[in-house]
């Protein structure tokens, strides 16, 4: 029998027979295992008996996360890692080789953007921009040499919404793997892998663990990728610890309502937001005024707790961010509770931003993560503060 993702969320990599009848899974808080002789050493050593030997390399508590998050997006295995970063960095490392070819997306998470031009082209990978939405961007910049294009979906900040099933048949023709960043859908509301994705990577610090208290990323795809994945991951030791990994296990036993919660509310302070003077435009994927509400509508079974509008100007972003009484003033995202960031102010412009005029961030752009608090509270508290830069 399918379980649904509410029951997989709750149950998924948790045996029933577990040696001390607790319901939660045990945290255990070991660096090194023993074994009780050679022969069972040799098993070990061999992979016919396949068990925990070193902290970098398994640990019982994050075996539990890591088939819950595989059984939760669809994916055959999975890596659960130190951060959302660090998933990407060592994908990237483990698959590009120097000569190869990576695209990534004109709009993504700027560390991501900063981990490719810097790092990743220092060994010798060449990286090329592809428009945001543009199939016909990514067709013309593929290459013979061209191995992975890299991209987000929904994008920070403005969310746009790729065509995932598009994107794969144009890639998969070419020979070239698709890596998803889906942190901002959430594998409730969108599972790149059943359309046709390569790997899907999320930062678990957000909707995943939701609580604004642990670091944690994931690497989800088919058995042979994550084996290869996990070779180097083994080697270089970017590890979840014992304690993280459980309460990103306990995140997880109540992800699905928390983003039903979300998406909810979320959708409906976009729409006010969308009507109120003071707001010069609102980017969230199912208003009919956003770009790709079409493939959002198509893809998504929801459209996450993120949202971003333009007041048109930094000092009246600041103004507003400081008139807020709910969210706190801070930068990530998909928590318990509500946080908002004059945008610009993270994304400072470039100097060729400054010297063509052509901004990628607008001068006046507020992000704001939506969290469990009472949807009335929080509009009351948008109300007030828009007026202040009425």
């Amino acid at each position: 029998m399918q379980k649904r993702i509410r029951t997989r969320s709750i149950h998924s990599g948790e045996k029933k027979d577990r040696a001390n009848r607790g319901i939660p899974p045990a945290v255990v808080l070991a660096s090194t295992f023993f074994f009780k002789n050679v022969d069972e050493l040799e098993r070990h050593k061999d992979k016919s008996d396949p068990r925990e030997e070193y902290g970098r390399y398994q640990n019982p508590t994050r075996a539990v996360a890591e088939q819950k998050l595989a059984e939760l997006e669809g994916a055959e295995d999975a890596i659960v890692c130190s951060s959302g970063m660090y998933a990407i960095a060592i994908t990237l490392l483990r698959i590009l080789k120097p000569g190869d070819h990576l695209l990534i997306l004109d709009e993504m998470y700027h560390r991501t953007e900063d981990l490719c031009s810097g790092l990743i082209a220092k060994f010798g990978v060449e990286i090329s921009i592809v428009e945001s939405c543009n199939l016909e961007s990514l067709r013309s910049s593929i290459k013979e040499n061209t191995r992975l294009f890299l991209f987000e979906t929904p994008t920070n900040p403005h969310l746009y919404v790729q065509d995932i099933e598009a994107i794969v048949s144009i890639c998969k023709e070419r020979k070239v793997k698709t890596i998803v960043d889906a942190t901002f859908g959430s594998p409730v509301n969108v599972q790149p892998l059943k359309f046709g994705a390569d790997i899907v990577i999320h930062s678990c610090t957000k909707y995943l663990a939701g609580h604004n208290d642990v670091l944690a990323g994931v690497i989800l795809s088919r058995k042979s990728i994550i084996e290869s994945i996990r070779e180097l991951h083994f080697t270089i030791g970017g590890t979840l610890d014992a304690h993280s990994s459980y309460l990103l296990i306990r995140g997880l036993k109540t992800f699905p309502l928390r983003i039903a919660h979300q998406n909810a509310v979320t959708e409906e302070i976009a729409l006010f937001l969308a009507s109120h003077p003071a707001v010069k435009k609102v980017f969230y994927p199912s208003l009919p005024s956003h770009p790709n509400s079409g493939v959002a509508k198509r893809q998504m079974s929801g459209f996450g707790g993120v949202i971003s509008f333009d007041l048109g100007t930094k000092k009246r972003a600041k103004k507003f961010v400081d008139a807020l009484s709910i969210p706190y003033i801070a930068s990530s995202l998909g928590g318990t509770e509500s946080l908002v960031i004059p945008y610009s102010i993270v994304v400072p412009p470039t100097i060729q931003e400054v010297e063509t005029g052509k901004f990628k961030i607008e001068a006046g752009l507020v992000r704001l993560s939506v969290g469990l608090e009472d949807k009335e509270d929080l509009l009351e508290d948008l109300t007030h503060a828009l007026k202040a830069v009425q």
